[in-house]
C-alpha cells in the first residue's frame, strides 16, 4: 500500500498565516452587536488566545468576528448549496 505524502507548508509559514488572519483588530465594536452564549471550555480557550497571543491589540470580539469572516469566505459555496437544497416550493 503506497501512503500519499501531503504536502505541508512550512510551519513558520502557517504561523504567519495564523497571525495575520486572525489575530488583527478590527474596527468591529461589540456594543455594536448581539450577545452570544459560548461554552465555559471554549470562552476560556479563546480568552487565553487573545490575552497571550494577541499582544494587547485585539478583544475577544476582534478574534471571534475574523474567525468566523474566515469560515464564511472559506465555506461560502458549502453554505449557499445546504441553503439552496433546503428551500422548498411553497406551492
Amino acid at each position: 500500500m503506497k501512503k500519499t505524502v501531503k504536502q505541508q507548508e512550512p510551519k513558520v509559514l502557517r504561523t504567519s498565516r495564523y497571525r495575520s488572519a486572525f489575530l488583527k483588530p478590527t474596527t468591529f465594536k461589540a456594543r455594536d452587536g448581539k450577545s452570544v452564549y459560548i461554552s465555559s471550555d471554549f470562552h476560556e480557550k479563546v480568552s487565553r488566545i487573545v490575552f497571550m497571543l494577541g499582544d494587547g491589540k485585539i478583544t475577544l470580539a476582534d478574534y471571534l468576528y475574523n474567525v468566523l469572516k474566515q469560515h464564511f469566505e472559506d465555506f461560502a459555496d458549502e453554505i449557499n448549496t445546504i441553503h439552496a437544497s433546503k428551500q422548498k416550493p411553497i406551492l
